[in-house]
């Protein structure tokens, strides 16, 4: 029976030393590190979605769907990369902003490529104005952060 006792009591100082390591809390230097690294990224993905908008009447439909289709893509890891950022919880809700921002940007690409595939004019106008309050969106949640991380 001791070697019971001795046996359950390493089990339960092994689970208490497992343990230990993982509630400290999120570092403002990494997260600040992390967010400068996505934030070149996310800047040139901003270029880009201006560069082909802007250049978008000279494409055809098939080109301009081919295009905004990977710049979707690109919207969606960018999501995806900001959501993996252990922010401090100063940060939290601002990070989770820009998240959800990015995805919607990447939803409104999504339906202005699938717009242009159809040929559908009508389509490709109202999700490129929902798409200009989205970026709006993302725009203001990356200032805060910025602001708060003295970028």
């Amino acid at each position: 029976m001791n070697s019971n006792r001795a046996a359950s009591g390493a089990i339960m100082l092994t689970l208490a030393v497992a343990g230990c390591g993982g509630s400290s809390a999120p570092s403002l230097s990494n997260f600040k590190t992390g967010f400068k690294n996505d934030k070149a990224t996310f800047r040139q993905l901003g270029l880009d979605l201006q560069k082909a908008i802007t250049s978008a009447q000279s494409k055809t439909d098939a080109q301009l769907a081919t295009e905004i289709g990977a710049l979707a893509s690109r919207a969606s890891q960018q999501a995806s990369a900001i959501a993996k950022l252990n922010p401090p919880a100063k940060y939290k809700a601002d990070t989770q902003k820009l998240t959800a921002g990015f995805r919607a940007v990447a939803a409104d690409l999504r339906a202005i490529s699938a717009a242009a595939v159809k040929h559908d004019a009508a389509k490709a106008k109202r999700a490129t104005e929902t798409l200009l309050a989205d970026a709006a969106k993302v725009k203001t949640s990356d200032d805060a952060i910025n602001t708060g991380l003295g970028l």
